[in-house]
């Protein structure tokens, strides 16, 4: 396969985070292109970002995940505990930053 190849272009689904989620897609695969991955393996790991579930049991257990998916926990249980879509973003943010543990006073 020839690098002059075009990738078919990707469209956006039509909801929340598809934006967020295809910067995200992009960044593993241009990741997994520098770590020496094959073109298919590239593709496996934009095509799983892009059709993530948000399934906290899916999420890597590992350093590079680690406020990811404490980031996510919390948001799943702030919009569970009927926070509005402003806050679970904020907690989100700032637990995914750092600025934040998680933990509440």
């Amino acid at each position: 396969m020839s690098s002059a190849t075009a990738h078919p272009k990707h469209e956006l689904p039509n909801a929340p985070h598809a934006k967020h989620r295809y910067e995200s897609a992009k960044k593993h695969s241009d990741l997994a292109k520098q770590a020496g991955k094959s073109s298919e393996e590239i593709h496996e790991v934009f095509k799983k970002v892009m059709d993530f579930d948000y399934d906290i049991d899916k999420i890597p257990q590992d350093e590079a995940h680690k406020n990811y998916r404490m980031a996510l926990i919390h948001a799943k249980k702030a919009k569970e505990a009927g926070k509005s879509s402003e806050e679970i973003h904020k907690i989100f943010n700032d637990i995914k930053s750092g600025k934040s543990t998680g933990t509440h006073s």
